[in-house]
């Protein structure tokens, strides 16, 4: 490999390109310094919002058998995740006509979708984890926990979005070598500080995420009625769309009148960033839900934690590495109910919120400033190429 090749030229690969929930995935592919020149998918989605000149599509076939694999996966659980001929051959032209020199896969499974062609093409391939794919799925897929042992194998880095993470990496067999953390970072300016020093009673406790069983909606909604019986003293506003939305509403329902609970559904990044100025305090409740399923470190947190709202979360995941226990938010044990609604009424001083924000914000441009974390991928990608 001679000098120039140094320099990345960049696929990305991912399943969908992009849910409106992976936003994160566009501010590494938008920004300049990690050099992506194309984006490599099965399904096309929210163009609008996540624009990109170079974008290859799998064929429609493909589409289909992603989707009936996904809904069906208990017929498929011993049967190893494949690109299809026609999407290899799609997906090889454009990585021949782009010159791409490295490939970077989000997710597990797309990462054992894509690696028999990046070793076809000897092109080094980094893989980036996200939860699901290192938790549930190598449970629940006995043929994707094999391949899963043998990308560990192929891959140049495993990049971890949190240190709790890389442990697990670890504990699943890849080597300690090719594991790198890179946190996914958050465009400070567009999450500027809020003083809500000058706000008055209800206090607006904020969920913001998709209604799934790791989320733990139904307990929060729970936890929040018991914790203010009083009329007018809080309301509990609930962003997202899921798959426990009915869980959620009947759970509303049963808590009325006594608690002030909103269920404002799907908003758009214009919306959630007015309603996050006339909020106090950002509660997500994330646990190990039954199938194994756990979180990596949800980007919701980061993002509120940037506009000085404290936060109110469980010791899960990587999530302590994004709050400081009674610095910048609060934190409990998963499943702790009691512990969680008497988090929530801590959160009744204005004061304690003020404080906790402000070390909050402060902290988000220590640690999780996108510019840096992005440079981090860049250096990763550079490392990548040395030692392929």
């Amino acid at each position: 490999m001679n000098l120039t090749e140094h320099n990345p030229n960049v696929a990305l690969y991912v399943d969908d390109f992009l849910p409106y929930t992976h936003g994160w995935i566009y501010r590494q592919v938008s920004d300049p310094v990690t050099q992506v020149k194309t984006v490599l998918c099965n399904i096309r989605s929210e163009e609008k919002a996540f624009p990109f000149i170079h974008c290859v599509e799998s064929s429609s076939s493909g589409r289909w058998k992603e989707y009936i694999r996904g809904r069906f996966w208990f017929g498929f659980k011993h049967i190893a995740p494949r690109l299809s001929a026609t999407n290899k051959n799609k997906f090889r032209k454009e990585l021949i006509a782009q010159k791409i020199n490295l490939v970077h896969a989000h997710f597990g499974i797309n990462g054992v979708l894509i690696a028999p062609l990046c070793i076809e093409l000897g092109i080094p391939l980094v893989v980036t984890f996200h939860g699901f794919d290192i938790s549930s799925a190598p449970l629940r897929w006995p043929a994707y926990k094999k391949k899963l042992s043998l990308l560990f194998q192929q891959l140049t880095y495993a990049i971890a979005i949190s240190e709790e993470m890389a442990e697990r990496l670890a504990e699943l067999g890849c080597p300690r070598e090719k594991i790198k953390v890179s946190y996914l970072g958050v465009p400070l300016e567009d999450f500027p500080f809020v003083d809500r020093s000058a706000r008055k009673t209800p206090v607006v406790f904020l969920h913001a995420g998709r209604l799934t069983a790791k989320k733990g909606v139904p307990d929060l909604i729970k936890a929040f009625a018991e914790a203010f019986v009083n009329s007018g003293e809080a309301e509990l506003w609930i962003v997202g769309d899921g798959e426990e939305k009915s869980q959620v509403e009947k759970m509303i329902r049963i808590s009325q009148p006594a608690c002030s609970v909103k269920l404002l559904g799907r908003l758009s990044e214009e919306e959630l960033l007015r309603v996050r100025k006339e909020s106090d305090v950002f509660v997500i409740n994330c646990r190990t839900d039954e199938a194994g399923t756990k979180e990596g470190l949800p980007i919701s947190i980061l993002e509120a934690s940037s506009t000085g709202m404290p936060v109110i979360s469980t010791f899960h995941a990587g999530i302590p590495e994004a709050v400081q226990h009674d610095v910048t938010g609060l934190l409990v044990a998963e499943y702790d109910h009691l512990s969680l609604v008497q988090a929530m009424r801590k959160m009744l001083d204005a004061d304690y919120r003020l404080q906790m924000g402000k070390r909050a914000s402060e902290y988000m441009k220590i640690k999780f400033a996108l510019q840096e974390c992005n440079k981090k991928l860049r250096s990763l990608y550079n490392s990548a190429l040395l030692n392929h």
